[in-house]
């Protein structure tokens, strides 16, 4: 019977990758603010701008959405992937609770 060595040595492997999840929601959320902001600085009595808003946030979201999912499947991209995903949820949740703000101003 043979002893082995209590300090073996373990091949290293590969570090886990960083997730960008705070550089992928800033930059969603930063392109949520641009024209939520362009549209609120009309004054005007219909809700075209409200409408224009929740148009855009449903895209951003997909958009998020269909990137997150397509990431996802490939190897060396999963991390961004999850990172879109999130944020494209977030994108969807906080941009209609910033509508219904809006409209809630407007109505």
């Amino acid at each position: 019977m043979t002893d082995a060595p209590l300090d073996q040595f373990n091949t290293p492997s590969d570090p886990q990758p960083k997730m960008p999840l705070g550089k992928v929601v800033l930059i969603n959320f930063g392109i949520m603010l641009l024209y939520m902001t362009v549209t609120g600085i009309g004054k005007g009595e219909d809700f075209g701008p409200l409408i224009f808003d929740a148009m855009a946030i449903v895209a951003q979201t997909a958009v998020n959405l269909l990137g997150g999912l397509g990431l996802l499947f490939s190897e060396d991209r999963r991390h961004v992937g999850k990172a879109m995903l999130l944020a494209g949820l977030l994108v969807g949740v906080i941009g209609f609770g910033a509508c219904l703000g809006k409209y809630s101003v407007l109505g």
